[in-house]
C-alpha cells in the first residue's frame, strides 16, 4: 500500500493505522534516520552510528517529539545486525515529549526492547512523574525492580493495577512488549513476543488518562534509567484493537526488533 511504502512497513500492517482516526499518542522509529536529530534543536541530522540522539520525531501525526536538552544525557543511535536502535547507557540518558492529553481511559503500547541489565528497576517507558501514585497514567518497567528478571505493564485511574510477567526473561534478553488497559473495564494485560504471560482486573477507578508528559528511558528523564536498547515504541490512547490489529503491530515492531514471533 501507499502507506507501507512511505513508512517502510516490510512486514505487518503500518503503525500509522493506528491513529487514522485522530487517536493521540506517539510512535517512535529509529530505523528511520530522517526523524533523528543530534541537538534537541533539530538542527544537525543523526547520520551514523555512534551519534547522540537530542530530538526523536513522533511519526503518528501528532507532533509528540522527544527531545533531550543536555547533551551528556542523550542516547546514542547504533546498528547491528541491520537493525537500528537507540541505546540507554543505564546511567542518565532519557528523552521527554511535552504533555499529551489522551480523553480516552484505554492505552496500548508497543516497544521493541532488548534489555540488558537486571540490577535496578528500569523506567523503559512512564507518563506522569510517578505511575505507581499518579491517577492517569501508565508505564513499562524493565525490569520492575532491582535484581528481578520481568517486565511490568502499569495503569492507574484513580486506583492501580498491573500486569507483571514471570520472572523469566533474564538479561540480556530482547523482546517484544505489548502493554493494552482499559480503567473503566479494569483491564491491563501484558505480552512478550506475541504471547499474554500475565494479566489484572484489579479495581482501576475512574477518570481517563491525565495529560502529562512521555518519559523514554527513566523517570522524568531524571531517575530510574533503564540500560539497553529501544528499537521502537508506540503508544496509542483510544478503543481497544482487535486481536488482528494488535498482531500485525507486534509483526511490524518484530521486524525492527530482530524478534521471531
Amino acid at each position: 500500500t501507499l502507506i507501507a511504502l512511505l513508512y517502510g512497513s516490510t512486514s505487518g500492517s503500518s503503525p500509522l493505522r493506528l491513529f487514522e482516526s485522530g487517536e493521540p499518542g506517539a510512535w517512535y522509529d529509529p530505523s528511520d534516520l530522517s526523524t533523528l536529530f543530534q541537538d534537541s534543536g533539530g538542527t544537525t541530522p543523526v547520520t551514523t552510528a555512534g551519534q547522540p540522539v537530542g530530538l526523536m520525531l513522533d511519526k503518528s501525526g501528532r507532533g509528540n517529539h522527544a527531545t533531550q536538552a543536555t547533551s551528556a544525557a542523550r542516547p546514542t543511535y547504533q546498528t547491528a545486525g541491520g537493525l537500528h536502535y537507540l541505546g540507554f547507557d543505564g546511567v542518565n540518558d532519557g528523552m521527554m515529549t511535552g504533555s499529551i492529553t489522551p480523553n480516552t481511559d484505554k492505552s496500548q503500547v508497543f516497544a521493541g526492547v532488548r534489555k540488558l541489565s537486571d540490577a535496578a528497576l528500569g523506567m523503559f517507558f512512564e507518563t506522569g512523574s510517578n505511575s505507581f501514585g499518579d491517577n492517569g497514567s501508565i508505564s513499562i518497567r524493565t525490569p520492575s525492580t532491582g535484581n528481578g528478571d520481568d517486565y511490568r505493564y502499569t495503569s492507574r485511574g484513580t486506583s492501580f493495577s498491573d500486569a507483571i510477567s514471570p520472572q523469566e526473561f533474564e538479561a540480556p534478553i530482547t523482546n517484544i512488549l505489548t502493554g493494552t488497559s482499559d480503567i473503566s473495564n479494569d483491564m491491563v494485560k501484558l505480552s512478550v513476543d506475541g504471547v499474554e504471560v500475565a494479566s489484572n482486573s484489579d479495581d482501576q477507578g475512574t477518570g481517563n488518562y491525565a495529560s502529562e508528559p512521555i518519559s523514554i528511558g527513566g523517570r522524568d528523564a531524571t531517575s530510574l534509567f533503564f540500560k539497553g536498547n529501544m528499537y521502537g515504541l508506540i503508544l496509542r490512547f483510544g478503543p481497544n484493537l482487535t486481536a488482528s490489529q494488535i498482531s500485525n503491530t507486534e509483526t511490524y515492531m518484530a521486524a525492527r526488533t530482530g524478534v521471531t514471533l
